[in-house]
């Protein structure tokens, strides 16, 4: 069972704004069983910080660069695709939800259904608007 983003044991920051970067650690850990515990996680936040991926309120600068040091090397598009695309066979997609005025990222199945919120059950996915999704190419 993946920790989610409002785990106690983890800083406030990322219980506030770290869904997009506990999506990076759900997909690593999917596809490489890399350890996810709340301390490996705090450490890959620092790293992160560190490193100038992402920002001390988890804004996400350079997902690839995440993702590569947790194990998974992928190609990220840099674009926003619309809710209708689907993913191809090596794609992996984390789709951004709206609600109000706020944005929360949950990963994808590849056909823009849910298959991890990383806050459990977000009001942004309950009730808001399924905006665009980010497409990770996984390289081999």
């Amino acid at each position: 069972m993946m920790i989610l983003q409002r785990d106690p044991r983890l800083n406030a920051a990322i219980h506030k704004y770290g869904c997009y970067f506990m999506s990076i650690l759900f997909l690593s850990n999917k596809y490489t069983n890399c350890e996810l515990s709340c301390g490996s996680i705090l450490d890959v936040y620092t790293i992160a910080i560190d490193g100038g991926w992402m920002d001390d309120e988890c804004f996400i600068n350079d997902p690839e660069a995440i993702f590569s040091f947790m194990g998974l090397p992928v190609y990220f598009y840099d674009r926003h695709d619309p809710p209708f695309y689907s993913c191809q066979k090596d794609e992996i997609e984390i789709l951004k939800f709206q609600y109000i005025n706020w944005q929360h990222f949950v990963v994808g199945d590849g056909q823009s259904h849910v298959a991890y919120d990383p806050y459990g059950t977000s009001k942004a996915v309950r009730l808001g608007e399924l905006k665009d999704k980010r497409i990770f190419k996984i390289q081999k």
